[in-house]
């Protein structure tokens, strides 16, 4: 509204000062460019450009046993519009164009349903990267604005064009870095299905995602005609009826329709009843019908219709659906086939005649115009449905409808629906659109023998990567609770990839950070929720383990993560990593107090076997005739001296009342409970060993040596009894060695078993 001001401004000004052709050329500028900003806010279509490829390979006999290929192509080539553009492949080892690509007529659909009938399951290989060459042939000169060009592509296999897998490797390499840069640049859009779980799915994500199209599964061939009727939608977007019930309302704009009618299994054939009371069937001869009907549906274009009420009768499936030609037609923003989760769009629509926007107060005030989001689990087979009307309040002035959608914050499938009753017509637009996360996390063990791997792959669900301003760590907590940083690589296949080799047994915790910035040199920190792994591994396949966020309903195998934006984002992360490794994990300290316990016990249980076993016989000490009272010496027990024989009998008299007294020289005997029984615990460690580096130096205290899983606490005993008992040749006596003077035993000798295979307890 600012800059319309100021221009006005402007020419007003201008107009004051007599600079006539000043004025005349903005006058002129203006009426240039003020159509063309409408058309792009209500989002004005372009001609469709649909290219088919068909795999025919020798595999589609058992994934697609009864060729429902066939009557799916069928259905795509009578729907085309005229005017708008078609060709159709087929690949195996070699990539023939079936029927020619040019531009739809009738002439173009009869020969599109004769040849279809070519379509078989002949072929040795599966020659994707060719075929998609093939289909794109014109792509680097007949790019321009007035067709959009969609690619669908249908396979049940992987790259396979050798018997060497070297080979195929490299090709599916070529595919993602050649092939699919090419269809970027020239802004094609690739739709995939999927048909079978050998399919390469991967690589359906990558070449749909890339390029804003569609990447569905089918679970069995039955699903064909329904997924290709979704994709069709979306490249061929075009503006429908409502039905209610099992009846729709035409008015005088519309100059025909076509209604594609999915009967349910063993319903009666379809008849139209017209507003007048007239029948027409498949049999019905009339210039302004043409019928077309397959075991599965019904497809009927009605030129000239009368106005009113026409009424289906037929047992009807949901995705039967009525579109039209007319000349008051529903114009709808474009929304992207892939949204991100929390994405805010802005929406908006408006009425066109003639290909004019129309604005006459009168006509939008009759306008009543509902916008409905229905949020569908698929597997549940469950809607959510929010709903929100449009036509409340202000007529807007240049008659375009807008408001802001932020509806899309859990993943999964969105159907965005808007109805228009205008009391003598009606009007509906539906867009079906798959909210992600920006990067999808999946996960592989590979356990073979005493080789134990896990793999993390982070894998991004955008169309436009900057894969050299990302960067993806994880922090890695190993069982011993030592925690490290350890950067992802990218890999040929546009994905960032992490290893790791568990050598503890126990639970490994991964916390995925991605660092992005943008041109701006901006960025941004995403945290990703922590995966978990088990070692050893029980079965041959691991399933992670993904901590959900409450609105987040994440995909079962593989999953996408939930993404969570945090300022700062891995700073606390860090700390908390830190603390934990100073102070421990309560486990660790459960298992160090339970071993200090053992080693007590072992101990005391020693040193009383050892009192009862090598207590030594007290000597009498000499008695002074000339003092009142009595001194008692203890005989040395390592100087060699002689006893005295003549002291013995009253010695020991005097043993029960009297405790002797040890001599400076003869060395003490350590009590038990005087013995250390704790146990160290190396610390993380601090030093500047840390292979990753962070502009930041929120990384730089964390150890990275071997992943950061050899950084492990050891535990050292300390012992301070003696451990063995010697005789003295000389005087029969026995004396103390202490352990650490060269003992060849220790208290590992008495140490429960487990702890022998304890790896954490290392000297």
């Amino acid at each position: 509204m600012s800059i319309l001001a100021y221009i006005s401004a402007y020419v007003f000004q201008c107009y004051r000062n007599a600079f006539l052709p000043v004025w005349l050329l903005l006058f002129v500028a203006l009426s240039m460019f003020a159509n063309p900003v409408v058309a792009q806010q209500v989002g004005a279509q372009k001609l469709s450009d649909i290219r088919i490829i068909v795999d025919i390979s020798g595999s589609m006999k058992k994934n697609d046993p009864k060729n429902l290929r066939l009557p799916a192509v069928e259905m795509l080539s009578k729907l085309l519009p005229d005017g708008s553009k078609a060709g159709i492949w087929t690949f195996g080892e070699f990539v023939n164009m079936l029927v020619r690509h040019r531009e739809v007529d009738e002439g173009w659909k009869l020969e599109a349903i004769a040849k279809s009938s070519g379509i078989s399951s002949i072929g040795q290989y599966t020659n994707i990267g060719e075929a998609l060459e093939k289909a794109a042939y014109d792509k680097s000169y007949s790019a321009t604005d007035q067709y959009q060009t969609h690619v669908i592509l249908m396979t049940d296999g992987m790259v396979d064009i050798d018997r060497e897998p070297s080979v195929n490797k490299r090709e599916r390499s070529r595919i993602l870095n050649e092939v699919l840069s090419s269809y970027q640049q020239a802004n094609f859009t690739i739709h995939t299905i999927s048909l079978s779980d050998k399919a390469d799915k991967k690589l359906m994500n990558k070449l749909a995602l890339a390029t804003g199209g569609q990447s569905i599964v089918a679970e069995t061939a039955d699903e064909l005609m329904a997924i290709f009727l979704q994709i069709f939608n979306r490249a061929v977007p075009q503006e429908e009826l409502p039905f209610e019930g099992n009846s729709f309302l035409t008015d005088s704009s519309i100059e025909e329709y076509t209604a594609l009618i999915f009967r349910q299994p063993n319903a009666p054939e379809t008849t139209l009843l017209a507003p007048d009371k007239s029948a027409f069937t498949k049999d019905t001869v009339d210039e302004n019908v043409s019928w077309y009907r397959t075991d599965k549906y019904d497809l009927i274009t009605f030129k000239k219709p009368l106005e009113g009420e026409w009424q289906v009768l037929t047992d009807l499936q949901p995705q039967s659906r009525i579109t039209v030609v007319s000349d008051l037609s529903l114009s709808v923003k474009f929304i992207a086939s892939n949204l991100m989760i929390n994405d805010e769009i802005d929406f908006s629509l408006a009425f066109r005649e003639d290909d004019k926007i129309v604005d006459r107060a009168e006509f939008l005030a009759l306008l009543d115009i509902n916008l409905t989001i229905n949020t569908l689990d698929v597997a549940a087979g469950t809607t959510q449905t929010w709903s929100k009307r449009l036509s409340e309040g202000l007529i807007p002035s240049n008659g375009i409808y807008k408001t802001r959608i932020k509806r899309f914050n859990t993943i999964g499938e969105y159907e965005v629906i808007v109805d228009v009753d205008g009391k003598t017509f009606q009007r509906r637009s539906v867009q079906r659109v798959t909210v992600r996360t920006p990067f999808k996390v999946e996960t592989q063990t590979i356990n073979e023998g005493d080789n134990t791997q896990f793999n993390i792959e982070v894998i991004p669900q955008t169309q436009n990567v900057d894969f050299a301003n990302i960067e993806i760590v994880a922090i890695i907590e190993s069982p011993t609770g030592a925690r490290s940083v350890n950067a992802f690589e990218l890999t040929e296949n546009k994905a960032w990839k992490l290893s790791i080799k568990p050598e503890t047994e126990g639970s490994y915790y991964a916390t995925i950070r991605i660092a992005t910035t943008n041109s701006d040199g901006d960025s941004k920190n995403t945290i990703l929720d922590k995966l978990t792994f088990i070692f050893p591994v029980v079965d041959k396949f691991f399933e992670e383990q993904i901590a959900m966020d409450d609105d987040i309903v994440l995909e079962a195998q593989p999953s996408e993560s939930a993404v969570i934006d945090v300022d700062p984002p891995i700073e606390a992360l860090v700390d908390e990593a830190e603390k934990k490794t100073a102070e421990g994990t309560p486990m660790q300290w459960i298992i160090y107090g339970v071993i200090g316990l053992v080693n007590l016990v072992i101990v005391g249980v020693i040193f009383i076997f050892y009192r009862k076993l090598f207590k030594p016989k007290p000597k009498p000490a000499a008695i002074d005739d000339t003092t009142t009272e009595k001194e008692h010496q203890i005989a040395p027990t390592v100087d060699g001296l002689a006893i005295d024989e003549m002291a013995t009998e009253e010695f020991r008299e005097l043993d029960n009342n009297i405790d002797p007294v040890a001599d400076s020289n003869v060395e003490q005997a350590v009590n038990a409970d005087d013995l250390p029984a704790e146990s160290t615990s190396e610390a993380f460690s601090d030093g500047p060993d840390s292979t990753f580096t962070d502009d930041t130096g929120l990384f730089e205290d964390i150890d990275t040596e071997s992943n950061g899983l050899n950084a492990e606490s050891a535990v050292e005993v300390k012992p301070t009894l003696a451990d063995d008992m010697t005789e003295d040749d000389a005087t029969g006596e026995f004396k103390t060695v202490l352990a650490d003077t060269g003992s060849e035993s220790s208290l590992d000798d008495f140490a429960p078993d487990q702890l022998d295979n304890d790896e954490t307890d290392k000297k």
